[in-house]
């Protein structure tokens, strides 16, 4: 079921997980409309499919270690001996 699903060109990402779902499967699309027909016209009709849930990243904050949020200024006065 897989190999099935990475080698769909959308998909960027494709990991078996532990808990409430078996899969992640991580998809570049350009609009909405393209996520929503990968899972409907290419996902959901695979036999082995039972059910798809949809979510968005909507900011990113650290990836990979690198952090994406702007750092705060120390405003504080310098104390000198």
């Amino acid at each position: 079921m897989a190999e099935r699903i990475y080698r769909f060109p959308e998909v960027t990402a494709l990991y078996l997980m532990s808990g409430a779902y078996d899969l992640q499967v991580v998809i570049r699309a350009n609009s909405l409309q393209d996520v929503a027909s990968f899972v409907s016209d290419k996902l959901s009709p695979l036999d082995s499919v039972l059910s798809t849930t949809t979510h968005f990243k909507l900011k990113t904050y650290k990836h990979d270690g690198i952090l994406f949020t702007p750092q705060t200024e120390d405003k504080r006065l310098n104390i000198t001996p």
